[in-house]
């Protein structure tokens, strides 16, 4: 998809974002509700189009309401990477615990997700963890200490190139000696630990936007029954007050939406 047809779905979100804090400000707890769950899908489903995880129109109007689809489709995908480097061993450059533990925070995140049609509604307790995260995650940067940081670089590298000589022994002994030459030029090291440490940091507020956009959606999940149409014996109008948890601590959300709406229009803008 071209950026014009993602910015659209980018603008739509920031439109729906105001409009949500208008309504807010002027009391309209339901309907501020709702037009905040729809940034945030409209926000997700930018994102879908710009990492291609969603290729065509359709794409979009299939996963309809229910967005956190993408992520459990995201979270297969990425169990089959993990089994995929434990085919070819990259457990022992990686640790085999750490890809465990992995795999595992995978599953029970899983099934921790409501599903489709899964009333689920979240206590002022787990709101203000969830807030408390993000905020952390906000403020957090990477440190590497440059000596261990070499050391590290070079005992990882050197087990990359043993599997690789399993595979093209000439390969490895090329790359392994291009990559000896790299760590005798202190000038050079320092340009690929300061690369390197940048495409991390970089990778790290990726996940932080990314993360900011399953809680968004994970906390308007009901948008599509319980904050927009009556029920016998329910008025959204009535039920969506201050008493509410999830419309006390909508204005914090909205702040983090925000950013990350943003963040994503800085991101169309550098699309080729």
């Amino acid at each position: 998809m071209n950026k014009n047809y993602i910015q659209s779905w980018i603008d739509l979100a920031i439109a729906d974002l105001e409009v949500s804090r208008i309504l807010y400000q002027n009391k309209k707890y339901s309907n501020s509700f709702y037009h905040f769950q729809q940034a945030s899908e409209k926000g997700l489903k930018a994102y879908a189009f710009m990492i291609k995880t969603f290729t065509k129109e359709n794409d979009a109007h299939n996963t309809s309401h229910y967005t956190l689809k993408v992520f459990i489709d995201s979270a297969n995908e990425r169990q089959k990477e993990i089994a995929f480097l434990k085919d070819y061993e990259f457990d022992k450059i990686i640790g085999s615990e750490n890809l465990d533990e992995y795999t595992n925070n995978l599953k029970s995140g899983l099934n921790t997700l409501p599903q489709k049609k899964e009333i689920f509604e979240y206590s002022n307790e787990i709101l203000d963890e969830i807030l408390k995260t993000i905020s952390e995650l906000s403020e957090y940067k990477l440190d590497f200490s440059p000596n261990d940081f070499k050391l590290h670089l070079i005992e990882k590298m050197d087990l990359v190139f043993d599997l690789i000589y399993k595979v093209n022994p000439k390969k490895a002994d090329e790359t392994r000696k291009e990559f000896n030459d790299l760590i005798k030029d202190d000038k050079l090291l320092n340009e690929f630990i300061e690369s390197t440490k940048e495409h991390l940091n970089n990778t790290m507020i990726v996940n932080y936007y990314v993360l900011i956009l399953l809680y968004s959606n994970l906390i308007s999940h009901n948008h599509n029954n319980k904050s927009r149409y009556p029920e016998i014996d329910f008025n959204p109008l009535e039920y969506y007050n201050l008493s509410c948890p999830i419309i006390r601590k909508l204005p914090e959300f909205s702040k983090y939406l925000n950013s990350t709406l943003l963040q994503l229009k800085k991101w169309n803008d550098h699309i080729n």
